[in-house]
């Protein structure tokens, strides 16, 4: 059995992105590089921790030099990396390793609608990571298209290998339409499903309950679902989960934190092991990220029943549906507040929107479909007469 291995920055990239993908590609013996300690087992799989810091620092220099040695230490049959950090360092520590390698791009730094000094950052960091990569593994469509242009990316090493979830795992849970009255049957009682109760949810006391699912970061929009929740306190009960950060420099202040959820503006879940709970219990979900590749949270939200409200950057436009007025220009909090109050007001275009995010999802985003993208772009990068890129 040939060995491969990913590369990602924190082990709960590892968690949320790759491994499910290593669990049903079981044709290889996988290794996962993680950049600090992982926290869960996974069945098959070789961990193995090279520290790396999410943000720029003197110590990527060691962190290079211990990439390179595990490297040439160990033969695989391709290498392949996550997440900024883990491919700026392990596609050079790689390739001069002399292995094959893939740049998984989950999200190019550099799209249309960003900063001009910004996407200047964006586009030189991608046109490193492409650079040193035999095949560039994209998630976004748009993605597919744009870097070529700017040449930030050679055409020829471009693969379309897209994002999914399990769909199964998402729809097949009980039916979540709105009550007659307008009231979601998800409050109260109903916010309990699969044998789960929502953790710590306060009462909603018949309002709608509006959820984020993102870490507490400001490239996540959170900032800005933050004044979402200010701008429309009494209309409905916001919801955030996810962790805070502690390494980057976008991190959210634990006083504000603090400060929203001491006046009651937005409960926090924290970081949960199981969304889908509070997925049952919400009315709406939005996400007003900065820079997206393929919001998961969108996906598995969409696929439960809700509709999806969101800022209108690459990759959240391919999975929220045209024609509902779910998306809101970049950076606009004004738009966004008139978007989410249109559904609030309205249950019966909020579930005309939600069923409309629902069949796009099911439709489009199986992660099974990516795995079998996935054993092409392995199988040709194998391929004795594939040249290297």
């Amino acid at each position: 059995m040939n060995r491969a291995c990913r590369v990602v920055t924190s082990e709960i990239s590892a968690r949320i992105l790759i491994a499910a993908q290593l669990q049903a590609l079981d044709e290889f013996r996988w290794t996962v590089i993680a950049g600090d300690e992982m926290r869960t087992s996974l069945d098959g799989v070789e961990q193995v921790q090279i520290t790396m810091r999410r943000e720029p620092a003197l110590a990527d220099f060691m962190s290079f030099i211990r990439l390179l040695r595990y490297f040439r230490a160990n033969r695989f049959a391709f290498i392949q990396t996550h997440t900024p950090k883990a491919s700026m360092l392990a596609l050079p520590a790689a390739r001069l390793a002399g292995q094959r390698t893939i740049y998984t791009m989950h999200g190019a730094m550099y799209f249309r609608g960003n900063g001009r000094l910004a996407n200047l950052a964006g586009w030189a960091f991608e046109r490193w990571c492409c650079s040193w990569a035999n095949v560039v593994s994209m998630q976004s469509a748009e993605d597919t298209e744009e870097l070529p242009r700017v040449r930030a990316c050679p055409k020829r090493k471009v693969r379309y290998q897209g994002n999914g979830i399990d769909l199964e795992r998402f729809t097949n849970v009980p039916d979540n339409s709105s009550a007659s009255n307008g009231t979601s049957q998800r409050n109260g009682e109903g916010r309990k499903c699969m044998n789960e109760p929502c953790a710590d949810l306060p009462e909603a006391n018949g309002l709608p309950v509006v959820l984020n699912i993102s870490r507490l970061v400001k490239e996540k929009g959170c900032l800005d679902f933050f004044a979402l929740a200010e701008r429309l306190a009494g209309k409905a009960l916001f919801v955030h989960v996810g962790p805070q950060e502690r390494d980057q420099r976008d991190a959210v202040a634990a006083d504000v934190i603090d400060d929203l959820s001491r006046r009651q503006i937005v409960h926090f879940a924290g970081e949960v092991n199981d969304v889908r709970p509070y997925l049952r219990a919400a009315d709406i979900f939005v996400l007003p990220s900065f820079r997206e590749g393929i919001p998961r949270g969108c996906m598995e939200a969409a696929a439960m029943g809700l509709a999806v409200a969101a800022y209108d950057v690459r990759g959240v436009r391919e999975v929220v549906p045209e024609g509902f007025g779910l998306l809101a220009p970049r950076g606009d909090i004004d738009a966004l507040t008139e978007t989410v109050t249109a559904l609030l007001d309205d249950p019966a275009a909020r579930q005309a929107a939600a069923t409309a995010c629902a069949a796009h999802v099911r439709s489009t985003f199986d992660e099974r479909l990516v795995y079998e993208r996935l054993r092409v772009l392995y199988a040709g990068l194998m391929s004795p007469t594939q040249p290297v890129l």
